[in-house]
């Protein structure tokens, strides 16, 4: 693609951008910036390699401020690290009609929310989930504090990009609740990110069977073992494998998008990650980076 046929596409996304945010985003929504904007902030992603991550580092995460993600309360790390900031990106959550896998998970996640978080906490989750029946039981528990924001994929131009992101109207396409959570991250005000657990390697196990039915390695660091399934559409019906492939290259390609934000914002994300593919950010090994003299 020449320089004048992207520019033209770069065009049309943002145009239709413009566009979903009309139709889609709750104006004037804000994120609270927090009161030291250069202090650090750590995103614990689920991936396996979390657990290796938390055992080389726990006194550098320990002394951060965290954010973690999806099942993490399930988890007995929960308790022990209580994170400061919680998101939540897959519709799923709100959602009346799930499968019954995620439909077990979801309520062991709104168990432990409620039950084990005794310190003050705030939940980052979409408008749509607002008054749903996961947003009115959480929020019995009175240390959550929820905080609504705008999903909307947002593509195109960067100048353009930049303006609707600044604004909370829009964010990255969405398709990894990583994404999310960094971006939430930049516009709360933090200026250095550092993640754990981003291993996004599902790609190593994608399987195939005779029959054609495509599963993909879904573990977590609280598994304990692979757990291979099929990944499902919002109607119910499966992945094909290169709808796999289309939403890794969306995800990774996203983290690309947000590097360019973060540049334009003069803050900067590092993967401390001991296995991950993620290629857009600074890959750091906490003990030895000269980021951060002080762990």
């Amino acid at each position: 693609m020449n320089s004048a046929q992207k520019f033209i596409d770069e065009l049309f996304q943002t145009l239709f951008s413009f566009l979903k945010i009309i139709l889609l985003s709750k104006f004037f929504v804000s994120l609270k910036k927090y009161n030291s904007p250069d202090e650090e902030v750590v995103i614990l992603a689920n991936g396996p390699c979390l657990t290796r991550d938390l055992e080389l580092n726990s006194n550098f995460i320990s002394a951060r401020k965290k954010f973690c993600v999806n099942f993490f309360a399930i988890a007995k790390e929960y308790e022990l690290l209580k994170p400061d900031y919680y998101a939540l990106a897959a519709p799923e959550y709100w959602l009346v009609k799930i499968s019954d896998y995620f439909k077990q998970k979801k309520e062991e996640l709104i168990k432990s929310l409620i039950e084990k978080t005794v310190w003050h906490l705030t939940l980052l989750i979409p408008y749509q989930a607002k008054g749903s029946d996961f947003h009115k039981r959480v929020g019995t528990n009175k240390m959550i504090r929820f905080v609504f924001y705008n999903n909307t994929p947002v593509e195109g131009l960067n100048i353009f990009n930049r303006f609707f992101f600044k604004l909370n109207l829009g964010m990255p396409r969405p398709h990894n609740i990583l994404n999310p959570s960094i971006f939430l991250a930049l516009n709360l005000g933090f200026k250095k990110i550092v993640l754990f657990g981003a291993d996004h390697s599902w790609h190593e196990e994608i399987k195939v069977d005779k029959t054609n039915k495509v599963t993909v390695n879904h573990e977590h660091f609280y598994d304990g073992g692979k757990v291979q399934l099929p990944m499902y559409k919002l109607e119910g019906t499966e992945y094909f494998i290169h709808d796999i492939f289309r939403k890794l290259h969306l995800a990774f390609k996203g983290y690309f998008v947000l590097k360019n934000y973060a540049d334009s914002l003069n803050a900067k994300i590092y993967n401390a990650s001991s296995k991950s593919y993620i290629d857009a950010f600074e890959k750091i090994t906490i003990k030895k980076s000269l980021q951060f003299p002080n762990c």
